[in-house]
């Protein structure tokens, strides 16, 4: 390009078509940085499972998949059969809940994907939160009826002691989780 030159061409139609392909590529540039469809969703399960589906759309409660919240360490993934207490009757031939049927039938659990981690040095039950606490689900994992795969959580010290304060909780270390 000879020096003096303007970096774009004078012919009006020229103009244009920069323009063009410069709004084009803001548009693809927002779309993949806001819009894009994959962004904060949690990692593939085996079986495709929506909790927005159930939890929201058709508000069942966790504690009907989750059923072990109130009495144990871990409130537990659902086993495979209860899965199938309704979808022996609703959409039994769905691809997904074919491939869950398969699991099913092998009388082999579901391979989940772990999605919430809780450092091996801590002690958290699940029960003290429910029962006495009475604390909601979505305080610690999400609005989840909003979400079709969840999203990874590595929950931190920082995020449990701030619960801790704002509910007037103990905050002795290793009495609460460090035992």
């Amino acid at each position: 390009m000879a020096e003096g030159k303007d970096a774009f061409p004078k012919n009006p139609l020229s103009w244009t078509r920069w323009l063009t392909v410069l709004a084009l590529l803001t548009v693809a540039a927002m779309y993949l940085y806001f819009f894009f469809p994959a962004r904060d969703i949690g990692p593939r399960q085996p079986v495709s499972f929506s909790h927005r589906v159930h939890a929201g759309v058709k508000q069942i409660e966790c504690r009907f998949c989750h059923s072990y919240v109130e009495r144990s360490m871990h409130a537990g993934l659902p086993e495979v059969e209860k899965c199938f207490f309704c979808h022996n009757h609703i959409i039994p031939t769905h691809p997904e809940i074919l491939k869950e049927k398969q699991y099913l039938e092998g009388k082999r659990p579901v391979p989940w994907v772990r999605i919430f981690f809780v450092p091996d040095f801590v002690k958290f039950r699940h029960q003290p939160h429910i029962q006495w606490a009475k604390a909601d689900c979505a305080k610690c994992h999400g609005d989840v009826r909003t979400m079709d795969r969840l999203i990874n959580v590595n929950f931190q010290m920082k995020f449990c002691i701030d619960c801790h304060k704002q509910n007037n909780a103990q905050l002795d270390c290793y009495l609460g989780c460090h035992h």
